[in-house]
């Protein structure tokens, strides 16, 4: 797929119509069209302008971001405890058992950004999370976007020394998050994560896993998948545990 038609379906996705989307670059809507239709692409600048107003990563506009292993593409839902039961067994007969674990989450950002506007409610969608697994210990960083995030990380032994660290480099602890997470592999593509978290309740994360198709494209069928098992897709969290845990607390 070309950048064009790239803009064209994230355009769509946020619903503006090409003069919407020219006014905001401030090019006629002429050029909108000549991009989306191949027969002009737009200067680098205006590329990183687009992947601004179309929340977006500028590397999806110009090379597409199929089998990127940096990005994570999820959902998350809260649910009630009889909605938890009822999907465990629905997702029991559908998917396969992968494990049940404790994790430990410990999040971090910087003093001077703790908190940024999104959609004019406070959220927190940046942040370095150290995470226990059993005997491991992993370092993750998150910077999300919409419905994907940027995600790395690495597998330390000394969380310890690690926070350390941190404090020296002006990085705050900002929430603390402890659950319960039975995994499942639903047809070889996806994960669904069924969590319990301690003084929050009740969730379920379904992530894509394998990709096959430009990001938007993927985030449609994992809407499908949802779906299938009754989710009510206008309970789609936006916010996630860090977001809870510092407002609850």
């Amino acid at each position: 797929m070309e950048i064009g038609k790239r803009i064209a379906i994230l355009r769509k996705k946020n619903k503006m119509t090409q003069k919407e989307l020219a006014d905001k670059l401030f090019v006629s809507d002429k050029a909108i069209s000549s991009w989306e239709a191949g027969r002009t692409e737009p200067s680098l600048e205006l590329v990183m302008k687009l992947s601004e107003i179309l929340d977006c990563r500028a590397s999806y506009l110009l090379y597409g971001d199929v089998l990127k292993n940096d990005i994570e593409t999820e959902i998350k839902i809260k649910l009630t405890e009889e909605e938890y039961k009822n999907l465990q067994l629905l997702v029991e007969r559908e998917a396969i058992f992968v494990k049940e674990n404790h994790q430990v989450d410990t999040y971090f950002q910087p003093s001077y950004r703790k908190f940024v506007k999104d959609n004019k409610e406070d959220s927190i969608n940046e942040w370095l999370r150290i995470g226990e697994r059993g005997n491991k210990i992993i370092l993750n960083y998150k910077n999300w976007y919409d419905h994907y995030c940027d995600e790395y990380e690495v597998e330390v032994d000394d969380s310890i020394n690690l926070k350390k660290i941190f404090k020296v480099l002006g990085l705050e602890e900002i929430a603390y998050v402890d659950k319960i997470r039975r995994i499942y592999k639903y047809k070889d593509k996806y994960e669904i994560s069924l969590d319990i978290v301690k003084e929050l309740g009740y969730f379920v994360e379904i992530e894509i896993k394998k990709y096959n198709k430009d990001l938007s494209l993927e985030y449609d069928e994992l809407l499908k998948v949802a779906k299938n098992f009754g989710l009510n897709l206008n309970n789609i969290d936006r916010r996630g545990y860090p977001y809870y845990m510092v407002y609850k607390n």
